[in-house]
């Protein structure tokens, strides 16, 4: 396949959607899961990538004009396929509105790939699914390290070394 070709995904009607961090702050990983229930994707990403996907989610929203659709939630409980062949590193997220479907779209590239042979997913949500998506997102992103007052970076156990004390405090200090 050449890499002009791209290639070939059908784009998944997701009927469930999780945010998850596996293990201790600090050390977590971090994965968007999504089903179809007939198929899974699994998303890994960053800290700083799920904040900004839920943040996105959140704005993107606000400025969509109606009000979302009412939709029943599906009867049976939500699966996952963890051992999925579709799962990669994100590189990329793109996000978007499908008005025709009144659906919000993720488009996510590999890592290993970004943009050589297209993306590697393309999900489509509703506006309830996203707003889940994004508070979900909000409380796995909280539930870690706690961030510095000056830089908002994560703080761990010991002393925090600020970019942004610049000299003028000590080089360290103790989480507040």
């Amino acid at each position: 396949m050449s890499e002009s070709e791209g290639r070939e995904i059908s784009p998944i009607d997701v009927r469930w959607a999780n945010v998850e961090a596996l293990g201790e702050p600090g050390q977590r990983r971090f994965r968007l899961l999504l089903s179809s229930g007939d198929e899974t994707t699994v998303l890994w990403m960053e800290k700083l990538q799920v904040d900004a996907l839920g943040r996105a989610l959140e704005q993107l929203l606000d400025q969509l004009p109606g009000t979302p659709e009412e939709t029943v939630a599906p009867d049976t409980e939500p699966r996952f396929d963890l051992g999925s062949d579709r799962q990669f590193r994100v590189g990329k997220l793109e996000i978007g509105y499908d008005e025709a479907r009144d659906r919000i779209v993720i488009i996510a590239y590999d890592l290993e790939e970004l943009e050589e042979f297209g993306p590697a997913a393309l999900c489509r949500l509703t506006r309830i699914q996203a707003a889940e998506i994004a508070d979900e997102a909000e409380r796995v992103v909280a539930a870690g390290r706690p961030r510095c007052v000056m830089c908002g970076m994560p703080m761990g156990p010991g002393p925090h070394a600020c970019a942004n004390q610049n000299g003028h405090l000590r080089s360290e200090y103790e989480q507040l």
